[in-house]
This record gives C-alpha cells, sequence and structure tokens, in this order.
C-alpha cells in the first residue's frame, strides 16, 4: 500500500498514538528515538548556526489536505543557515500548536518549510498565544480553501509578512510531525511569540474539523539549543 493511500488523522484508530501502526512506511512515528515535536526546556545557550532570510514573492497557490492548509510559493525565496541554502516551500499550520515551552502550550503554530538541494529538511516554527488577531494568520485564513482542494491565488500573502524577527531562536533535530515522521529535520523554533485571537483559532479548527496538534514526543539525550541574535 503506498503511503497516499493510507488514512490518518488525529482522533481514534487513526490518531497521532497509533500512525506508527497505520503503515510500514509510518514506523517512525512509534519507533523514532528524535521526533517532534517537543517540550522546549532545559536548553542550552550556544551561538548555533548564523540564520537569515532572503524571502520574495507572494503565494501562488491555498491547499486543503483535509489536516492542514498549506500555502505554496514559487522558487526564489530561502532560509540560510551556515551557508546552506534552504529553499522555503510552503507554510502551513497546526491549531493548538505543537512545541511547548517550558510546559506552555500555545494557541496556533505555523511551520515555514525549507528544503535544500539534497532534500535536507529546515522548518521555521511560529508560536503565538491567545490575545489580538493574527494577521499572518488572516493571510493565511482568507487564502485557505475551506473544503479540501486547491485555488490558485492571483495576489497571496507576500513571503515577507512571514519574516520572523528578532531572530532569537531555539534549535534541535527531529522529524516531520505528521506521518510519515521522517527523522533528520532541522527545526528552528522562533522565540518570539505572536498572538491570535480565539476567533482565529476557531476558524482554523472549523476548516480541519477539529484541532491537528501532535502530542509532544520524547526528548531522549538530544540538546535544545538557545541561539540569541
Amino acid at each position: 500500500m503506498t503511503t497516499e493511500a493510507v488514512r490518518w488523522g488525529y482522533n481514534g484508530s487513526e490518531g497521532p498514538e497509533h500512525w506508527g501502526c497505520l503503515s510500514e512506511a509510518y514506523r517512525s512515528c512509534s519507533e523514532g528515538v528524535e521526533q517532534s515535536p517537543v517540550n522546549i526546556t532545559g536548553c542550552v545557550a550556544s551561538e548555533g548556526a548564523h540564520i537569515e532570510f532572503a524571502y520574495s514573492g507572494r503565494a501562488i497557490a491555498a491547499r486543503n489536505n483535509g489536516h492542514t492548509v498549506y500555502l505554496d510559493f514559487p522558487p526564489g525565496s530561502a532560509l540560510v543557515a551556515d551557508g546552506s541554502r534552504y529553499e522555503l516551500q510552503g507554510v502551513h499550520y497546526h491549531s493548538p500548536g505543537e512545541h511547548q515551552v517550558d510546559g506552555e502550550r500555545f494557541a496556533t503554530e505555523l511551520h515555514l518549510v525549507h528544503q535544500d538541494t539534497d532534500a535536507n529538511l529546515a522548518v521555521v516554527g511560529l508560536l503565538f498565544r491567545l490575545g489580538n488577531p493574527s494577521p499572518l494568520v488572516q493571510a493565511l485564513l482568507d487564502a485557505a480553501p475551506q473544503t479540501v482542494g486547491s485555488v490558485a491565488l492571483q495576489d497571496g500573502p507576500t513571503t515577507s509578512d512571514y519574516l520572523p524577527a528578532p531572530l532569537n531562536y531555539f534549535g534541535y533535530d527531529g522529524s516531520l510531525t505528521t506521518p510519515p515522521c521522517t527523522e533528520g529535520v532541522h527545526w528552528i523554533v522562533m522565540q518570539s511569540v505572536g498572538t491570535v485571537s480565539p476567533e482565529q483559532v476557531e476558524r482554523l479548527q472549523t476548516i480541519t474539523g477539529g484541532p491537528n496538534n501532535r502530542p509532544v514526543q520524547p526528548i531522549g539525550e538530544r540538546k535544545i539549543l538557545a541561539v540569541s541574535r
């Protein structure tokens, strides 16, 4: 059975605790030792990798796959980490958020997914707690198909809208937070936390039919770096 044919979700027998049993391709979800998300705590202060963002252009499509909504971006925007260039692939959301910081749970989390020429992934996480409406989240909501499918965008959100600032971050090695839970993902979770309104959270979860977050996974022997810029 191909990976694409395997049903998974966030509840019941298709929920996160069962992902590893749904397909041989998903075994990392239950057997992996460097899984994401994690509770970010006990960090080691570090100079870490120097990161910079070279973003330009607008989202060209929005896709609702039943699990989240993706904003697709054309080539040309990138994250540069210690000289390695990772092209921006897209932005999607999880609500509630997936990563925690010292046990604090967040209302929403945006993932900015990047890939280098060797298919290595670097994902930037943006955290949001309840408060005032978020322009970033609103831009995604305005573009999002309300049912499964995709739409072309003529005037989509700009990549510069998603530029995080300041560039203080938590860094660690982890995995995709959805099946197949592939490991080897370089995570950059920004320390600055934004706000999102209860109404926006409700709309996000309405689109996906409920919460779409994976519970935190054991950190094991991994170190989490706290990097200040």
